[in-house]
C-alpha cells in the first residue's frame, strides 16, 4: 500500500466539517451543560491531551486512486455535494439519525459546520478529512478521527462514503486502507472501529456502559436500558423536528414537563437554531439518561460572542417511559445580562410575545425573535457605551 504524508506543520489551510435550552426553560436543573465530547476533551486536555504534543496530524495523505485533506471552507461544495447526494444512505449506514444528513441543510449551514470543525481540528481536539479523487474535483467520504469516550479505547475512527462509492466496493476499500493507515501513522494504542469492527449497537452498549461505570446505576436491566436510550434519541430527534406533535407523543406522561419542553421547542424554532454536534445520549443516574446537543441560536448570535451552547437533555423514565425533562445549559454571563437589559428597556417585550414565557405561554416563537432583536439592541448599546468611555 503506498501512501505519502505532508505533516502539520505546514500551514494549515484546510479544515474540518461533519455531519439548548435558552431562556428561562433552560435553567431548570441550574447547572452547566457541556457535550459527551466536550468534557471529555476539556479533561484529556487538562490531564492527558488526546494526541502527544510532538504529534502532527497529518494536512495531506496521498494513497492510490485517492487522497485525505483535512475537510473546510474550501471544500465546502464538494462535501456538500456528497453527503446530499447520499442521505438515506448515511442516515442508515453512518449517523443512524434523521438529523444529518438532511434535505433542509443549506450553503450556510455548510459552511458553519466546517467552521466549527475547524476549531477542532487546530485545537488538536478531533480531526476530520475528505477522502477525495486524486484531482481534488469529488468527495468519495470522509474519515472522522476522536477521542473514545469507551474506556479502553484511546481513539475511535468513524468513516462513510457515498452510496454510488458504497455500491462501487470503496466502503471496503477504504476501511482497509484506514486501519493501516492509522496503525502505521498515528499514537494510538487501541483504535474502535464502530458499525465495522464493532457492530453499532454493541458500541452503543459499550458507550452507555461506559457512562454507567462512571455513575449511572442502570446495569440492572440492560434491556430496559437499551430501549430508553432509544426512546431518548428518539424525543431528541422529535425535538428538533420542531413538530409539536411529534414530541407531544413522548411527553404524553411527562406531567409539567410537557408543556415547558413543548414551549422550549417553539423557542428554539424561533430561535432558528442549527445543531452543530449531538452527543450520543448516555445514563446519568439511576433512571435518568441525558442527551447533550451543541447548537448556534440567532439570540446568541447576535452578542457576537463567538460561542456555540450546549443544551443538555435530563430525562426521567419510569420503567419505559418519560415521566419527566429538565434542561440545563451552558450559556456565558452575557446572555443574561442581555436579558435583563431588555426586561428593563423593553417592557413591551415581556407583557408582548414573551408573556408567560415561564408557564406555557402561546408564542415562543415570537418571544424568541423579539428577544434576538432585543439582545441584537443590547449588544449596540453596550458597544456605544464602551466606545463612549
Amino acid at each position: 500500500m503506498k501512501f505519502r504524508i505532508a505533516g502539520a506543520g505546514l500551514t494549515l489551510l484546510l479544515a474540518a466539517c461533519s455531519p439548548s435550552p435558552q431562556d428561562e426553560a433552560a435553567e431548570t436543573a441550574n447547572m452547566p451543560a457541556v457535550s459527551a465530547e466536550q468534557s471529555m476533551t476539556s479533561e484529556t486536555t487538562a490531564v492527558v491531551p488526546f494526541i502527544p504534543v510532538d504529534f502532527n496530524p497529518p494536512i495531506l495523505v496521498e494513497a492510490e486512486g485517492f487522497k485525505l485533506v483535512p475537510l473546510g471552507p474550501d471544500l465546502v461544495k464538494v462535501d456538500f455535494d456528497a453527503y446530499m447526494s447520499s442521505i438515506e444512505h448515511l442516515q442508515v449506514t453512518f449517523s443512524r439519525s434523521s438529523s444529518w444528513p438532511r434535505e433542509d441543510i443549506s450553503d450556510a449551514d455548510a459552511m458553519l459546520d466546517m467552521e466549527t470543525e475547524q476549531s477542532r481540528f487546530r485545537n488538536r481536539e478531533s480531526f476530520a478529512y475528505g477522502v477525495l479523487t486524486p484531482d481534488g474535483t469529488r468527495e468519495l467520504g470522509s474519515v472522522y478521527v476522536a477521542p473514545s469516550t469507551v474506556s479502553g479505547y484511546d481513539a475511535v475512527v468513524k468513516m462513510w462514503v457515498t452510496k454510488a462509492d458504497y455500491d462501487a466496493g470503496f466502503d471496503a476499500q477504504l476501511y482497509a486502507w484506514v486501519t493501516n493507515w492509522v496503525a502505521a501513522e498515528w499514537p494510538f494504542i487501541k483504535v474502535a472501529y464502530p458499525g465495522r469492527a464493532i457492530d453499532w449497537d454493541t458500541w452503543d452498549a459499550l458507550v452507555a456502559a461506559n457512562a454507567v461505570g462512571s455513575g449511572a446505576d442502570l446495569s440492572d436491566d440492560p434491556e430496559l436500558l437499551a430501549q430508553n436510550l432509544k426512546t431518548a434519541e428518539g424525543m431528541i430527534d422529535a425535538f428538533y423536528s420542531f413538530d409539536p406533535a411529534l414530541l407531544g407523543g413522548f411527553l404524553a406522561d411527562a406531567g409539567e414537563s410537557q408543556v415547558k419542553i413543548l414551549y422550549y421547542q417553539g423557542w428554539a424554532e424561533g430561535g432558528n437554531y442549527k445543531v452543530l454536534n449531538r452527543a450520543a445520549c448516555e445514563p446519568e443516574a439511576p433512571m435518568v439518561i441525558s442527551c447533550a446537543i451543541t447548537v448556534q441560536d440567532d439570540p446568541v448570535v447576535q452578542l457576537q460572542t463567538g460561542f456555540n451552547v450546549t443544551d443538555t437533555f435530563h430525562l426521567s423514565f419510569d420503567g419505559p417511559t418519560i415521566v419527566g425533562v429538565k434542561t440545563s445549559s451552558d450559556d456565558q454571563p452575557i446572555y443574561f445580562e442581555a436579558r435583563k437589559w431588555v426586561e428593563k428597556n423593553m417592557p413591551e417585550v415581556m407583557t408582548g410575545p414573551c408573556l408567560d414565557r415561564n408557564k406555557g405561554g402561546k408564542t415562543p416563537g415570537d418571544c424568541a425573535r423579539a428577544m434576538t432583536e432585543g439582545y441584537r439592541l443590547f449588544y449596540s448599546a453596550t458597544q456605544e457605551g464602551a466606545a463612549d468611555s
